[in-house]
């Protein structure tokens, strides 16, 4: 697997600015809500949701993703849409629910759960189940194939590399956090919704540590407003293939980077 190492005295630095900036935000907000509710966190779930599924080519305006995941009827968005929004809605519910049990653990029943509530309305997406066979990644906007997945024979042990390594490494949780994206989304054990799965993960991590409230901690609205960049940097460290021992480092920094910027973002909306 892709393995933290220990970040150098820059990214130190941007790790500490980033603790001060949400030690302000966290006097603002409940870190352990029952639901995602709110004025401001009902809009920051709907933008997370609204970018997540816009990187997997799932495009609707901010009203009808309000509108999905409060079981309302859309104005524009089709019934897939719809659908998959709602989705995400639940399996983000339920992480909420996760974070807030210091007994949880992940595990492969844990991500298969969670990628049956997104995917529950595509049965030929196979949801809840890893991949039976070979996988691809190609970029939404070209149609540009940007990466090969691992054997479907392999996926089981590495998912369970992927666990193993997020459950006993130490160090920053918001590296560690990224690196469970990072893992999860290059096995892509998945038929269908890997991204939206590590996003989710990522969040979970974050999350279950009380960094902050799990819908302020996503990175979610950053990484689908600069899609690009996250296809760039996933291919700088990916190169294609699998292979773990890329280095992982530049990853790491566009990750930080997004959480930087998601206080100030937070505070304007």
């Amino acid at each position: 697997m892709h393995c933290l190492t220990r970040p150098p005295p820059v990214d130190l630095e941007v790790l500490r600015s980033i603790e001060a900036l949400r030690e302000q935000l966290a006097q603002h907000v409940n870190p352990e809500p029952r639901r995602w509710m709110g004025t401001l966190r009902r809009m920051s779930f709907a933008r997370a949701v609204q970018a997540s599924n816009s990187i997997e080519g799932y495009d609707a305006s901010l009203d009808d993703v309000i509108a999905a995941v409060d079981d309302e009827p859309t104005l524009s968005a089709d019934q897939d849409t719809r659908l998959a929004f709602a989705g995400y809605r639940d399996a983000m519910t339920y992480l909420l629910q996760l974070a807030q049990d210091p007994t949880a653990r992940v595990d492969e029943g844990v991500l298969k759960s969670l990628h049956f509530m997104m995917l529950k309305h595509r049965l030929d997406k196979d949801p809840g189940r890893w991949r039976p066979g070979e996988m691809f990644v190609v970029r939404q906007t070209t149609g540009e194939q940007v990466y090969e997945g691992p054997d479907a024979d392999d996926v089981p042990r590495l998912v369970a590399a992927t666990i193993e390594e997020l459950e006993t490494t130490e160090g920053p949780v918001l590296a560690r956090a990224a690196m469970a994206h990072l893992n999860l989304v290059m096995v892509h054990p998945f038929r269908d919704g890997n991204g939206r799965m590590a996003r989710a993960l990522q969040t979970l991590v974050l999350a279950r540590e009380q960094i902050m409230a799990p819908v302020f901690s996503s990175i979610e609205e950053y990484l689908g407003r600069n899609t690009d960049a996250y296809y760039d940097v996933l291919g700088q460290v990916g190169r294609g293939r699998w292979n773990p021992h890329h280095d992982a480092r530049p990853w790491v920094r566009y990750c930080l980077t997004a959480h930087y910027h998601l206080p100030f973002r937070t505070s304007r909306g």
